[in-house]
């Protein structure tokens, strides 16, 4: 984007954080790789265009004026800059731009030879310093706009009637070109007094980044990082001050440098074309004009990631402080009127929520740092029925034992049971002929097994240990076949004898690798129809791993929790503890429904909370080849 006004002041603070970069260029001065020259020929009926977006047949720019055009044709008067786009296979474009006038980032249907004004974002408190699109795996458009002050915001664009903010981005000040690989999920910054930065595209994942190439004397940039342009398997970088563009391997490996004769300032960068032959459109920031080369390029496209998707049907309210806090959920089934069932969520860092099936907070106990949550139903305490839940008690290194009130659900504080573990962590219960029993784990491997017994109050007895090598967290018992399921999160899923009298050896179940990816976090249990499966959180890849519970433990299904613009969800990454159940709850649920800790609460930035998905969807999607 053309905007001179830049903020001189704030460019050294990156410079104090590149120590902190992953790629090390040294200190010592780096010999420049030669620019090579090929042809260039000037695409004179451009003129001298403020965008250029190139399609596979077709191509639209932003001209002197500021008007959207397609070869002499105006699609559209204004007063736009930059232009960015996509195309989804049917015919259509959707094409981005910024209306000057208004501050606006403007989206476009392109069809035909026609074109549409589809949706505006609202016009944000700074001036757009430049943006750039991203098409996700459930192809959803949205686009980056940049403040030149430091920063990004993230907006969907064209999936529901108004564009929706997604989250902010911390960049660099001065950053004013981006371009995202969709297939990759990478999202590149070029910071002009730095270099080139590579960012998760991709809002589920973490936002952190890595500097893949400098200005000299320590990296292959000569003076300026200015317009960047997505390659296959890449990424190019025009220098402007130079008039030399870069042209780099995804992981930043500098693959060739090309000069670009005839031009003031050849600003922006536009790639076509794909394998063996590119199209590079330079465009001039003066009365240039623009030239255009073909080049060889030997990388491949991204593979995409087709992990398969469904869609939450509900979110829970958030947890009330940002930071990493909410962790594992445990559904309570209301038997009577199972639709008013709860869903109790742990607050790793202030108590216990509960919240009904729509996700509104029904009761918020504030009693400490509570990791894991299960419950069991039908304990006699004060010579009443009551159903029972507990929660490790990280303040403590307690069980944390609280009372269901079987009618209505009403939770409610009862006691709590010193363990003498040092570093509590993980939790789960498990009921036999015997009683109600609590399994929980250290972060030394440790597992205790507790006796929950009723009377005035409930007190426990420790009644057996087992033990994994390394941390474990999730873990949830079989009551059919009398069986205790264990996450190590570094290693693998263990197997053990549930009930209290019989060996403490552990076999393996499933080990991380490439299905399993650690950490291996929150496990839970469908059974229903004749089936007995196992739901592992692999929070390695952000995905929910289906394996059947019984020998040889062959895998069900694997998918990922997608975003959800219809209902106002986001999707559901970097999961802790979820939670199960097949019971018939009524509506979207007669098939049960899963319940997973959300690590990343976007659709807007907000503290975690807890997604849920219906059961029967889950089904749908293990029904497709």
């Amino acid at each position: 984007m053309r905007n001179n006004t830049m903020m001189q002041l704030l460019v050294g603070m990156s410079a104090l954080l590149l120590a902190g970069c992953q790629r090390d260029y040294g200190t010592d001065h780096n010999e420049m790789m030669a620019a090579s020259t090929p042809q260039w020929n000037s695409e004179t009926s451009l003129g001298n265009p403020l965008g250029l977006w190139v399609g596979e047949q077709q191509r639209v720019s932003v001209n002197a004026q500021g008007h959207l055009v397609s070869g002499e044709k105006v699609l559209q008067r204004g007063n736009f800059e930059g232009l960015a786009g996509r195309e989804n296979g049917t015919g259509e474009a959707r094409l981005v731009t910024v209306d000057r006038s208004s501050n606006q980032a403007v989206l476009f249907s392109f069809q035909d030879g026609r074109l549409h004004e589809v949706q505006r974002m609202p016009a944000p408190d700074y001036e757009i310093s430049g943006f750039c699109l991203y098409q996700d795996a459930q192809s959803l458009l949205s686009v980056f706009v940049l403040d030149e002050r430091g920063g990004a915001d993230q907006w969907l664009m064209g999936a529901t009637d108004d564009a929706m903010a997604v989250r902010h981005l911390v960049l660099p000040p001065g950053a004013e070109s981006c371009a995202v690989d969709d297939a990759a999920a990478v999202l590149y910054v070029a910071e002009e007094s730095v270099g080139l930065w590579r960012y998760n595209a991709d809002p589920e994942k973490e936002a952190e980044r890595q500097l893949l190439d400098r200005l000299a004397p320590h990296g292959q940039i000569a003076e300026n990082a200015s317009g960047v342009a997505v390659l296959p398997g890449g990424v190019g970088l025009i220098d402007k001050e130079a008039g030399v563009i870069n042209l780099y391997l995804a992981d930043g490996s500098l693959q060739s440098r090309i000069g670009v004769p005839d031009l003031e300032e050849p600003e922006t960068l536009v790639v076509s074309g794909a394998d063996e032959n590119l199209v590079l459109y330079a465009l001039d920031d003066g009365n240039g004009g623009v030239l255009r080369s073909t080049v060889d390029w030997s990388a491949s496209a991204s593979a995409a990631d087709h992990l398969p998707m469904v869609l939450p049907t509900a979110q829970s309210d958030s947890v009330e402080r940002f930071g990493d806090a909410a962790d594992d959920p445990a559904i309570w089934i209301n038997r009577a009127q199972p639709e008013h069932s709860r869903i109790l969520g742990t607050d790793k860092k202030a108590g216990l929520y509960v919240y009904d099936l729509q996700g509104q907070t029904r009761q918020f106990l504030e009693v400490g740092r509570l990791n894991n949550v299960d419950l069991r139903y039908g304990l006699t305490v004060a010579d009443k029925q009551w159903d029972v839940a507990v929660a490790s008690n990280r303040d403590h290194n307690s069980l944390h034992v609280f009372l269901i009130d079987p009618d209505n659900g009403q939770v409610q504080e009862a006691t709590q049971i010193l363990t003498g573990m040092k570093e509590i962590y993980g939790l789960c219960m498990y009921q036999n002929d015997q009683g109600i029993y609590a399994f929980a784990n250290d972060k030394s491997g440790l597992i205790e097994q507790w006796l929950l017994t009723g009377g005035d109050t409930v007190s426990g007895e420790r009644v057996r240990q087992l033990q994994v090598e390394t941390q474990p967290e999730g873990c949830v018992a079989d009551e059919q076949s009398q069986r205790l399921f264990v996450g190590e999160e570094d290693r693998a899923v263990w197997v053990f004898a549930a009930a209290a009298d019989q060996p403490t050896d552990g076999r393996e179940v499933k080990a991380v690798g490439d299905v399993l990816v650690d950490d291996i976090e929150g496990l839970a249990l469908y059974q229903r129809d004749g089936r007995n499966w196992l739901v592992v959180s692999s929070q390695g890849d952000d995905s929910y791993v289906i394996l059947d519970a019984n020998a040889p433990h062959d895998v069900v299904g694997k998918f990922r929790i997608g975003m959800n613009p219809a209902a106002g969800i986001d999707g559901a990454s970097e999961t802790d503890g979820l939670d199960v159940t097949s019971v018939n709850l009524g509506g979207d649920y007669e098939r049960g429904m899963l319940v997973v800790q959300d690590g990343r609460n976007r659709l807007p930035d907000a503290p975690q909370n807890y997604k849920i998905v219906a059961w029967k969807d889950i089904e749908a999607l293990l029904e497709k080849p």
